[in-house]
């Protein structure tokens, strides 16, 4: 077998590992989808829960809770209510905000969709050792508490001029 070349880079091309994995997994659940004559992308899944348990909440909130960039939040949301497992309405106390809520669709076959969820969990649970997610925990912490661009910044005694970026 010949040497992988990312694994050569070590935390050079740690990044690009992590993104080779996430990938490999989003694809062969877009595959189990496919199979199920599912219509649904795989972080999907993230936003139906979420919706499950808070009943509404605005693109912000979602963005917010998940981490994930407003942007990346509005891209899946518009995915969703094209497919029609999603809905707005104005929120009564602020009419400039818009709160998301899922369907009766999305409602009718959200138990379908967490047996399937279920079933890939069970499934990554062989896969992923839980030594990785300790460590992945350890990683998001320290990121939290200092960004790689602040570590940069501090190791190289480099004085931070981001605010003019």
């Amino acid at each position: 077998m010949k040497e992988d070349y990312l694994q050569t880079l070590e935390t050079a091309g740690y990044t690009a590992r992590i993104k080779r994995i996430s990938d490999s997994i989003m694809y062969d659940s877009r595959k189990v989808y496919a199979r199920l004559n599912l219509n649904i992308e795989p972080n999907w899944h993230l936003i139906f829960l979420l919706l499950k348990q808070e009943k509404k909440m605005t693109v912000t909130q979602i963005a917010d809770v998940l981490g994930f960039s407003h942007p990346a939040i509005i891209k899946i949301v518009k995915r969703m209510k094209l497919e029609g497992y999603l809905k707005s309405e104005t929120d009564a106390k602020d009419s400039r905000k818009q709160l998301i809520k899922l369907t009766k669709k999305s409602l009718l076959e959200l138990p379908r969709l967490e047996e399937e969820w279920e079933k890939i969990k069970k499934v990554l649970d062989t896969i992923i050792d839980e030594n990785i997610i300790v460590l992945l925990k350890r990683l998001e912490e320290k990121l939290a508490h200092k960004s790689l661009f602040q570590t940069y910044i501090d190791y190289y005694k480099i004085e931070d001029n981001s605010n003019t970026l």
